[in-house]
């Protein structure tokens, strides 16, 4: 009786180990996941800023300001769900 107690506690702890596992997985997935989007989005930002300063700093007569320099894109399903 006492050798089936203790094989039923290594099972579980076993499948304990496995989920948090499992879980532990998907949080990093996530956190990879909006750190690539982030980095996208400084980049895009960036591109866009520097191009805003070129044509604000240049003699020419007829410049208007662009508002807003930066409208970033919407979100897309493969950004949200993982990949």
């Amino acid at each position: 009786m006492r050798l089936k107690i203790s094989k039923n506690r290594k099972g579980q702890s076993t499948l304990e180990t496995a989920l948090i596992f499992i879980v532990l997985i998907a949080f990093l997935m996530g956190i990879t996941n909006i750190w690539l989007w982030s980095n996208n989005q400084i980049v895009q930002r960036q591109v866009q800023y520097n191009n805003s300063r070129v044509e604000a700093g240049t003699a020419i007569d007829g410049y208007t300001l662009k508002w807003p320099v930066y409208t970033p894109p919407d979100l897309t399903e493969s950004e949200v769900i993982f990949r």
